[in-house]
């Protein structure tokens, strides 16, 4: 699969009216990211060159043209007619959550791949030693995860989240491609390592769509995967030949999903076998936890179901209702955080002896 830089379209968006009538409400032009169901994040150019953030509750209302959503907190207040930048995945840096950070190089086999360290543990230290690296997907970007970086602060974690070969801004391979997580995940325990040099002892992995096939391609191949304490899996593909086969069926091309395949080996040598993580599902040692779209057309929830099924006693699962493509959060930010404050607790405790309560 090749992997071009990320060019994520942005569709042209203003703030068509601004209401406070109580609360404060934004009418905003209606389109493909202004309509999508649950939480949505803005972005705007203020002063002096400087970028504000607001974060919007779900639609309230509709018409042909525009939608109305409420603002659950802003940088400042949005003026009618102002440009915005829509997205329901992520926007800015962890600053523009609140939260101080470091850009990182974390050394790698092709190169450094550029990261962001969010320090954790007590005031006053670098970082703690309970850390979690978080790996984003195909095509994804750093900023997926600015959903979910202020839970692990406020759990005192430390947070790398990391791009790896052939991401958007990351060192490239001489072939330039994707390999779906056959080879990705050494990235990642490189990235582990990193973690390991600067002071973690309790460690945590996060994927967001590819990012947890490379996360279970880590837990399957690589000799550091006894040291995970807990594994978090958002719309996690589990094996890609039933997803060129979905595609497929999607767009009406049932009968070139093998062309598809033979040529994505002969693109990339592509061994489809090394990231069937279905095979393999009683192998798996690591506590997970597994939120999974109903809505999600990209993975589709029997994918995350086949796992949870297999292995009730390994795997905590959440299917969001509604949910789209590593949308979960989106749809209900208040559950999704309690599930994942609740998890990583529970296997941290479980990792010391302590009791659960």
């Amino acid at each position: 699969m090749w992997a071009p830089s990320v060019r994520r379209r942005v569709p042209r968006t203003r703030a068509r009216e601004v209401q406070q009538d109580g609360r404060p409400l934004l009418r905003l032009t209606r389109n493909s990211a202004t309509t999508r169901p649950g939480v949505l994040g803005l972005e705007w150019d203020g002063h002096a060159g400087t970028r504000l953030f607001a974060q919007l509750g779900p639609v309230l209302t509709r018409t042909r043209r525009t939608v109305t959503r409420a603002v659950m907190w802003q940088d400042a207040a949005v003026s009618t007619g102002q440009a915005v930048r829509p997205s329901t995945v992520g926007l800015g840096t962890p600053a523009s959550r609140g939260l101080s950070y470091q850009e990182v190089l974390v050394p790698a086999e092709h190169g450094p791949m550029p990261a962001w360290l969010v320090p954790g543990g007590a005031a006053g230290q670098s970082s703690g030693t309970d850390w979690v690296i978080v790996t984003h997907g195909y095509k994804g970007l750093r900023q997926d995860a600015l959903r979910i970086l202020p839970t692990f602060a406020r759990m005192g974690l430390s947070s790398l989240t990391i791009t790896y070969r052939n991401a958007h801004g990351a060192p490239r391979t001489e072939q330039g491609v994707y390999r779906l997580s056959a080879d990705e995940w050494q990235d990642l325990e490189a990235a582990v390592r990193y973690a390991q040099e600067h002071g973690a002892r309790r460690l945590l992995l996060m994927g967001f769509s590819m990012g947890g096939g490379i996360t279970l391609a880590f837990l399957r191949y690589s000799a550091l995967a006894p040291l995970i304490r807990g594994a978090i899996l958002d719309s996690p593909p589990l094996e890609w030949r039933s997803l060129i086969r979905h595609y497929a069926r999607r767009y009406g091309l049932q009968p070139l999903a093998g062309l598809v395949e033979w040529l994505t080996v002969i693109k990339s040598g592509q061994d489809f076998d090394a990231i069937d993580h279905h095979s393999v599902m009683q192998s798996f040692t690591t506590p997970m936890l597994l939120f999974h779209g109903s809505a999600d057309r990209t993975v589709p929830v029997a994918h995350a179901e086949r796992l949870a099924n297999a292995r009730p006693d390994l795997v905590e699962y959440h299917r969001v209702e509604g949910a789209e493509h590593i949308r979960p959060w989106n749809v209900d930010p208040e559950r999704y955080e309690a599930a994942l404050t609740s998890f990583v607790r529970r296997v941290l405790a479980e990792s010391s002896g302590e009791a659960t309560g």
